[in-house]
C-alpha cells in the first residue's frame, strides 16, 4: 500500500460546497460501463497523486503534462484560494489509467482528451468533477459519518481502476457492492459499522477486478463511498438498470 491521495473527493470539499442530493442534481444514468475496456489501455503503476481542489469552481485538478510537479516539491507547495491540497490516504488500488478529462469528448484524441491548465509554474490536468452527496440511512455528518452510517458522493471521472489477488467488498446484500479503495491508517479494517443490511468483507479475486465509469458513451460517472472509519470505496456493481432506481 502506498501513501498518496485519495482516488476521489475530499469531503472538506464537499462540505463546504453544500451539493444537492442525486435525486435534487438531477442525476440518472446506466448502471453499465459506459464504455469498454480498451485492447490497448496503458496501465500505469499507482504512485503520488499531486490534486488541488478548486473550492469555488467545484473541480479537482491532478499534476501532469508537461511540467508536473517534481515529487520533492509537493510538500512545500503552497496553493492559494480557491485552490487547496487534497488529503493523503492509503491507496489500495493495484493499477489505474485516465483516459479523459470530465468534459471532454469520448472520440478525442492524444492531449486533446485533457483539460490542462498552469498555476504556479507548473501544469495540471482536469481529473474529476462532484456531482451530488446522499446519505445512508439519514444525513449525517460528511467529514466523519457516525457509526451506522455511510456517506456516497456520485462524481464524474473518466478513469479506470485495476485491482488484483483480493479486495475489500462493501454489499447492501440487494445487489449493490463497493471495493474499498483507500484507508486512513494504511490497514483495511472490517470492523465499519455500517448501516442495516449492509456488511464487509474480505474477498479472494480468480481474476483481476477492472471497475470501468458508469453511464453512457459520453458518461464517466462513479459512486464513492465512505464509512465512519475513514475507508473509502468505488461502487463496482448495482442492482438496478439506472440509478439511481425509481
Amino acid at each position: 500500500m502506498k501513501h498518496i491521495n485519495i482516488f476521489g473527493l475530499l469531503m472538506i470539499f464537499l462540505t463546504s460546497c453544500g451539493f444537492p442530493t442525486t435525486e435534487k442534481a438531477g442525476i440518472r444514468y446506466k448502471t453499465t460501463p459506459a464504455f469498454e475496456v480498451p485492447d490497448n489501455i496503458e496501465w500505469k503503476k499507482v504512485g503520488l497523486a499531486k490534486e488541488l481542489i478548486n473550492l469555488k469552481e467545484k473541480s479537482v485538478i491532478i499534476s501532469g503534462g508537461e511540467n508536473p510537479v517534481p515529487d520533492e516539491k509537493w510538500d512545500n507547495f503552497k496553493p492559494a484560494f480557491p485552490w487547496t491540497k487534497n488529503i493523503d490516504r492509503y491507496i489500495l488500488i493495484d493499477k489505474t489509467v485516465l483516459f479523459r478529462s470530465p468534459n471532454e469528448k469520448s472520440d478525442c484524441k492524444n492531449t486533446d482528451c485533457f483539460t490542462s491548465m498552469a498555476y504556479k509554474g507548473f501544469s495540471w490536468v482536469e481529473l474529476a468533477k462532484p456531482l451530488a452527496i446522499d446519505h445512508i440511512p439519514k444525513k449525517t455528518d460528511i467529514l466523519k459519518p457516525e457509526k451506522g452510517h455511510l456517506v456516497i458522493k456520485t462524481i464524474k471521472k473518466c478513469q479506470a481502476i485495476y485491482f488484483k489477488d483480493e479486495i475489500y467488498q462493501l454489499s447492501d446484500n440487494k445487489g449493490n457492492l463497493f471495493v474499498m479503495h483507500a484507508t486512513e491508517t494504511g490497514k483495511p479494517s472490517l470492523d465499519a459499522v455500517l448501516p442495516d443490511g449492509w456488511t464487509l468483507k474480505r474477498v479472494t479475486l480468480n481474476e483481476p477486478l477492472i471497475v470501468m465509469p458508469f453511464g453512457e458513451k459520453e458518461d464517466c460517472y462513479f459512486n464513492i463511498a465512505g464509512d465512519h472509519l475513514g475507508q473509502g470505496y468505488h461502487q463496482y456493481k448495482y442492482a438496478g438498470e439506472y440509478y439511481p432506481k425509481e
